[in-house]
Parts: structure tokens; C-alpha cells; sequence
């Protein structure tokens, strides 16, 4: 336990810096979404004529959009969840099932990186229907969000305690 300050520093920084760079992505590719489907929206309903490529381009950019916001909630713990068993542990043990909460979310976001990669390796020679990018472009999404989460649970598993160093919920971003 003891090597675990000395990495919390440069891990946080990193997680940090990560995190930043990825709620502003996440901004872009929301807003450029919610374009995609009102042109869409607008070309089918009030034009009569539909365009090929909205649907694509938005689920490409839905995938990018809620797999990149989910590792920001792993970061700043803003996920959904019952805390009535770690709110009633006293702070040693609450602390203990926080981060054997994060260790499961760590094996998870490791099977992401695992089977995303070879999933986007398995489509890569593929390209979508309609407009024919390379779907690798959106299944690249899932390994690049497990590690980002991998990252943000290596740092919040790294603090001194869970409790005290920002795991209610608030932004740092």
C-alpha cells in the first residue's frame, strides 16, 4: 500500500487531463448529433425526402457520445446507485466496498478493452451501408472508452480515501 500515494499524483493528474479532453469531445459529439437527427428529422418530415446518411452518422456519434460519458461517470462517480449499504459501514469499511466496487468496474471496463479491440479489429476491413465509412470507426468506441474508465478507476483506487477525496458525486472537471 504504500506505492499507492506515490502513484495517486500523476494518475489523477493524467485522469484529470483525460477527463477534460473527453467532456469536451462529448460536447462536440452532442451537439453534432442532435444536428444529424434534425437535419434528418427535417429532410424526411418537411422536405418528403429523405437522406441516406443520418442514421449512421448518428448512431457513430451516439456510440462515441454515451461510451465517452460513461467513463466521465466513472471518474467523477456519478452514476446511478444504491448507497444504503455503504452509507450505514462505518469509514474503513465503507471505504473497502467502494473500492471493491471499483475493482469490479475495472474487470469490466478491462473486458471492454479486451473484446471492443478484437470486435473492432473484426470489423475493420468492413465498412457501413449507406455511406461507407469504416466501422471500425464506431466500434473503436468501446476499447477507447474502457480505457479511459480502466484509467479513472486506477486513479480514484490510488486516492487515500474514497470517502474524503470526491467520490459524492461532485465535478472537478
Amino acid at each position: 500500500m504504500i506505492f499507492m500515494p506515490l502513484l495517486h499524483k500523476p494518475l489523477d493528474t493524467i485522469s484529470l487531463w483525460v477527463g477534460r479532453i473527453v467532456a469536451a469531445v462529448v460536447c462536440v459529439t452532442a451537439v453534432a448529433l442532435v444536428a444529424t437527427l434534425l437535419i434528418g428529422v427535417f429532410f424526411r418530415y418537411v422536405l418528403h425526402s429523405s437522406l441516406p446518411w443520418p442514421s449512421e452518422i448518428s448512431l457513430l456519434l451516439f456510440s462515441w457520445t454515451v461510451l465517452l460519458a460513461a467513463s466521465l461517470g466513472v471518474r467523477e462517480d456519478f452514476h446511478v446507485r444504491v448507497t444504503l449499504l455503504r452509507d450505514l459501514l462505518p469509514g474503513v469499511l465503507s471505504d473497502i466496498l467502494e473500492r471493491l466496487i471499483l475493482l469490479g468496474v475495472g474487470i469490466f471496463a478491462l473486458a471492454m478493452l479486451y473484446y471492443g479491440w478484437q470486435f473492432a479489429e473484426f470489423t475493420a476491413g468492413r465498412t457501413s451501408a449507406a455511406i461507407n465509412y469504416p466501422l471500425w470507426l464506431r466500434n473503436a468506441s468501446v476499447p477507447v472508452a474502457g480505457a479511459f474508465m480502466l484509467l479513472h478507476v486506477l486513479a480514484r483506487l490510488t486516492r487515500p480515501s474514497l470517502r474524503e477525496a470526491g467520490s459524492s458525486g461532485k465535478a472537478a472537471l
